[in-house]
């Protein structure tokens, strides 16, 4: 069983706390628009008797119907050569629903890779979000980052140290329930 979703990162991540003297407004700059952020997609794979595998991609550009179309192809293709059959369950994205997306499908179900799709607006569903707030919570505290090549390596940093702590329960305790 796999969980998929998709999240983007700016230059300038909100703020979770400042500190300002009374009476005094803090301005916390901001870097806004398309050409600065790393897009992100992930999985988290359900193992017996209850751990979590991850895995991700980060995107040179936008994310889009080709963008995760290329992202399952890889995965549909470690379903086929591990012999198992699976199901990866995705949000109501409109690119999850669009005509190239459900033609590729076709190609993952013969793999043995089914797609399913999560009731509308239940993100609480899908625990790569709980990823997307450690990672933008707790693993990147700088919430400003000076290009695109910095705040890349911010994220794969991030995402990496989030994969090697779940061995230590950490993603068991993000999943609970789920």
């Amino acid at each position: 069983m796999f969980f998929l979703d998709e999240s983007g990162f700016g230059l300038s991540l909100p703020p979770t706390y400042a500190w300002a003297r009374k009476g005094e407004a803090k301005g916390v700059p901001r870097a806004w628009g398309k050409s600065g952020r790393v897009n992100a997609v992930a999985h988290l794979e359900r193992l017996p008797p209850g751990g979590w595998v991850l895995g991700y991609g980060l995107l040179g550009g936008r994310c889009g119907t080709g963008e995760v179309v290329a992202y399952l192809e890889g995965l549909s293709r470690e379903v086929a050569r591990e012999g198992v059959r699976g199901v990866v369950f995705l949000d109501n994205a409109s690119f999850h629903r669009s005509r190239a997306f459900r033609e590729a499908a076709g190609r993952w179900r013969e793999r043995g890779l089914e797609v399913a799709y999560l009731p509308r607006y239940s993100p609480h569903l899908n625990p790569v979000e709980s990823v997307w707030r450690r990672v933008k919570g707790f693993l990147m505290p700088r919430r400003r980052y000076g290009s695109v090549e910095e705040l890349r390596e911010a994220v794969a940093e991030a995402l990496e140290r989030l994969r090697e702590r779940m061995g230590q329960g950490v993603l068991q305790s993000l999943c609970a329930g789920t």
